[in-house]
């Protein structure tokens, strides 16, 4: 199937789903824990997470639980039709508002229209989580939580994956956690965190890789004017 940079899925001759952009085949071959892209409409964002959820399933079977969160109901519906048309063709299934994949992966679609609900995952473990248009979140207190059910008993790398355009009501502590440090994108930035129980600290890194609408021709002039 190539390195994750070059990942195409094939259903027979036909190629249902491969990097359309640069940002795109970055965000897949990303090993960095925790990436945020962000950026302008149109800029192939949410198709980045779902060729990412196909690239991870494919490399770790069964062992690959995933969690996509939308901030409602409606955002949440469009996410699941686009992912059914990728996923189906490839001959992985939809259960209610889980993608099980033919290799045993899945992949829940869920969203949180109170911060309190995310209470509702505590004690979860995932390998994947993406956030999808973060902004829609005023406080980053949902998404932290999120964040902290990402474990694996079997040992797989686990990621934190998110979307986002400029505005909404979370738009200032995005641009603190990852735009501030790194305004230009693509430069890691480490974050250091200390156990009280131990007194060992942890390095964790993140990175704002930024997309454009200009990063690709697939919506033509009308769509950019």
């Amino acid at each position: 199937m190539g390195t994750a940079a070059q990942r195409v899925e094939k259903a027979g001759d036909r190629v249902i789903w491969e990097p359309r952009s640069y940002p795109q085949a970055a965000l897949i071959a990303c090993p960095i824990f925790e990436v945020f892209f962000g950026g302008a409409r149109g800029s192939l964002k949410t198709d980045g997470m779902l060729g990412d959820w196909l690239s991870h399933a494919d490399l770790h079977g069964k062992d690959a639980i995933g969690l996509m969160v939308r901030r409602n109901r409606e955002q949440l519906s469009e996410t699941i039709e686009r992912a059914r048309e990728l996923f189906i063709p490839l001959g992985h299934k939809f259960v209610d508002n889980v993608a099980k994949m033919r290799n045993g992966a899945r992949l829940r679609f869920a969203y949180l229209e109170r911060d309190a609900d995310a209470e509702n995952y505590q004690g979860h473990s995932y390998t994947r989580v993406y956030v999808e248009e973060m902004g829609n979140f005023p406080d980053p207190y949902p998404v932290m939580k999120l964040m902290a059910t990402l474990r694996s008993g079997a040992g797989v790398p686990c990621c934190f994956r998110a979307t986002g355009n400029p505005g909404g009501p979370g738009q200032h502590w995005i641009k603190a956690r990852y735009i501030d440090p790194a305004p230009g994108g693509w430069e890691v930035i480490k974050q250091e965190y200390h156990d009280v129980r131990t007194g060992k600290s942890i390095t964790r890194e993140r990175v704002y890789i930024p997309g454009k609408i200009t990063d690709h021709d697939l919506l033509g002039i009308e769509y950019v004017a």
